[in-house]
């Protein structure tokens, strides 16, 4: 059974992860370029699409994200814990159109369920998105450039944001990076995008099990900076998705699920 939930308010949920059912958070990222003003990114994250999702719990997602028109489809990883569901969701995510183009990242989920990650890059690519693992691609905008940049993941990859894109900010530019780890990198971005944290996933007044160094004490692996929202970071900004799944213990309770339409202000 999946999908159950308890009570209404958003500090008060608990839900069993696998039908993809998700709200959209809208954030607005000040102090963009002015050329980025106006434009749209739609960021999904952490889907963790189980063996037991279904393909009409796939298309629903799609369909919610296609419905808010985004210039961009921006993906965070981690989006199975096995190779066929990853498959079947992207084949869903294709139908999303995003004019300025589509873009996703590894996650330590993916690289466990893909040994070969060529195979996942083949997958991607017939949906249509540009996996980017330490690359990056330059759009031209009318009136300036955007950069969007995919780092590696940290458990099983090699991250390095060396030469992805320039050091510095500029008017005409904007250095949007990609990265499933929300930690600090050099050069930081204007903007960065993250996920892995799944929020906390068990929030009790606050207190999640990142709070208390669940990765770096029990884990043991490189510690996540921010949880969830949106913070300011060397110059530049960090926003870490909720985003809707979980792995191995598929349950939430106290953080919602979400996906996230971003405008650029």
């Amino acid at each position: 059974m999946t999908g159950w939930q308890f009570f209404s308010k958003p500090d008060r949920y608990c839900a069993l992860c696998g039908d993809l059912r998700c709200s959209v958070t809208e954030r607005l990222i000040p102090r963009a370029p002015a050329f980025m003003r106006g434009v749209t990114a739609l960021f999904i994250s952490d889907v963790h699409a189980l063996p037991t999702t279904t393909d009409a719990a796939m298309t629903a997602l799609a369909s919610k994200a296609a419905a808010l028109r985004p210039d961009l489809l921006l993906l965070g990883g981690d989006y199975s814990d096995r190779p066929g569901p990853t498959e079947r969701l992207f084949e869903r995510l294709a139908a999303i159109p995003a004019p300025l183009g589509r873009f996703a990242v590894v996650g330590n989920n993916d690289r466990e369920a893909f040994l070969d990650i060529d195979r996942l890059r083949r997958i991607t690519a017939r949906a249509g998105f540009d996996l980017l693992i330490n690359e990056s691609r330059t759009l031209r905008l009318d009136g300036g450039t955007l950069i969007v940049a995919g780092l590696d993941e940290y458990r099983y990859g090699a991250p390095d944001a060396a030469g992805l894109y320039p050091d510095a900010p500029a008017p005409d530019r904007c250095r949007l990076l990609l990265s499933h780890y929300p930690c600090g990198v050099r050069p930081m971005p204007d903007l960065m995008l993250c996920g892995h944290t799944h929020g906390g996933q068990f929030n009790l007044l606050g207190v999640t099990p990142y709070t208390i160094g669940f990765e770096r004490l029990i884990a043991r692996r490189r510690a996540s900076r921010f949880i969830e929202g949106l913070h300011d970071l060397d110059g530049g900004q960090v926003f870490v998705s909720k985003g809707i799944g979980a792995s191995r213990l598929p349950l939430r309770v106290g953080v919602r699920p979400e996906i996230n339409f971003i405008r650029f202000d």
